[in-house]
């Protein structure tokens, strides 16, 4: 084989030497800055995405504290709210318990003044009726006559 043989070894190695320097000039250095560009450009993307990324995290987690503050707020709003209307809720019923109660006092005035009357009524009625019952039993019984004057004056002392 001719390229084993050692006297042809200058010249292999020239020749190599040679094409090897056409071949990098050729293909590596035309190539060589655009693969250089191309991961420059790659590196630029990511750390621009990495940057978007890094400000939309920020963003997100100030929308999430508006939102959170919004929460905050309107279940404060609520809850102040329902209070409220609990009270008015309490005030209301409480003026009308007064109102019932007041009605209630003046139902059972009016009932014991009802009352006070039948009963003044009833003995007015029962003491005639006694004075008279009174004035007949004693004739009947004693044959003695009794004025009516007489059998309410010793009721009155009794």
């Amino acid at each position: 084989m001719p390229q084993f043989d050692p006297a042809s070894f200058a010249s292999q190695i020239f020749w190599f030497g040679v094409f090897f320097t056409l071949l990098y000039v050729a293909v590596v250095r035309p190539t060589l800055p655009k693969v250089g560009k191309v991961i420059d450009a790659r590196e630029a993307q990511v750390s621009g995405d990495l940057d978007r990324a890094e400000a939309a995290k920020g963003q997100a987690d100030a929308i999430r504290t508006a939102y959170d503050d919004g929460m905050k707020q309107a279940r404060d709003a609520a809850q102040s709210a329902v209070a409220a209307a609990r009270d008015g809720a309490a005030k209301a019923a409480e003026a009308r318990l007064k109102q019932l109660a007041a009605r209630l006092d003046a139902d059972a005035e009016a009932a014991a003044a009802s009352l006070d009357l039948a009963r003044a009524n009833a003995r007015a009625g029962l003491e005639s009726t006694v004075t008279e019952l009174t004035t007949e039993a004693v004739a009947k019984l004693a044959g003695i006559e009794v004025t009516a004057a007489d059998v309410s004056a010793a009721l009155a002392a009794r």
